[in-house]
């Protein structure tokens, strides 16, 4: 069982970057996307700052736990994993340049192909999902894309009617399988896939933004709105179960030990039985929250402040900012 990293460590992997996003490959490896931490009066573009990968290995003794690969150029990365074709965490900027690592390969892919120029990609990628072990990406415009290996991206795109209004883009994606995955974002904005054809669904709420949205293991499809507000149903049929007034709505909603987590930079939350409360985990537990991914029976949890991750009994520390 892993413990936490110790400072000589931290001091090299960590130390002058903060954490933004984190995935989960299997319960065994665990990825963390890094940003440069910039202090300065003058703001600096997004790609001139620093990021970095930093992959950590459990159960492997013949193989150090921790290590990384530093990315320049990139923007605003976001962070995925495969198991199919290949086991690699791939992510992927904003802008659609794309870098991976797993399975024997390793460095820069080709960026994603914009629209205008006869590609799947009409607008920035903002979210990473696996469904069934395939890596999907969504964004902006009504993007959706499949990734089926290196340099190769299936685009949905040309499926989704596109209104022209930026506001009406994809912030987040799930799926109960290949054949049943629904895509949220904009004001209302939500799509079903049934494995051959999208279907815009009706939606109660035209006014708030829809940022996340999880498909739970108890059939279920969770939103998180605006303010955070959660929505819950499927298809056609909706209902508002919680209302609230927070700043920040949740980043990541996921199915994990039979509850939803949702999560933003504020803090830590579980839906159960229609009531989203305060989950009940320790004070070091809770500065960990901002990002979440679930696989392989683990959920992963990591934001500014450090990084855990639940075995589906317990809470294991694994890095905790120092100053």
């Amino acid at each position: 069982m892993s413990e936490p990293i110790d400072n000589e460590s931290y001091a090299k992997y960590f130390q002058g970057f903060h954490i933004t996003d984190c995935v989960v490959r299997d319960k065994n490896i665990f990825y963390f996307v890094l940003r440069q931490f910039y202090k300065g009066n003058e703001s600096r573009p997004e790609n001139s700052l620093k990021k970095r990968m930093v992959q950590f290995l459990q159960n492997y003794p013949h193989l150090k736990p921790w290590s990384y690969s530093e990315l320049g150029g990139f923007g605003i990365l976001n962070a995925g994993a495969s198991n199919r074709p290949t086991g690699q965490f791939v992510g992927v900027d904003l802008g659609g340049a794309v870098y991976s690592l797993g399975s024997g390969e390793k460095g820069v892919e080709t960026p994603l192909q914009s629209w205008f120029n006869g590609g799947p990609n009409r607008g920035g990628i903002r979210k990473l999902r696996t469904i069934e072990g395939v890596l999907y990406a969504v964004g902006g415009n009504r993007t959706v894309l499949r990734r089926d290996g290196k340099n190769n991206w299936h685009g949905f795109t040309k499926d989704i009617p596109d209104i022209g209004d930026s506001d009406q883009g994809f912030e987040d994606m799930d799926g109960f399988s290949a054949k049943d995955i629904y895509c949220v974002g904009g004001t209302g904005n939500v799509f079903h896939f049934d494995g051959t054809n999208w279907q815009q669904c009706q939606f109660p709420s035209k006014k708030l933004y829809l940022e996340s949205v999880c498909c739970a293991g108890d059939g279920y499809v969770y939103i998180g709105a605006q303010w955070g507000t959660v929505f819950k149903g499927k298809g056609d049929n909706w209902k508002r179960i919680h209302r609230d007034n927070m700043t920040l709505g949740f980043q990541d909603m996921v199915w994990h030990q039979g509850k939803v987590w949702c999560t933003s930079d504020y803090g830590l939350w579980v839906i159960e039985n229609d009531k989203l409360v305060e989950a009940d985990v320790p004070p070091e537990i809770r500065a960990c929250a901002g990002n979440l991914s679930v696989g392989d029976g683990v959920m992963l949890m990591a934001g500014m402040f450090g990084a855990a991750y639940h075995d589906g009994q317990q809470w294991h520390m694994l890095v905790k900012t120092q100053a």
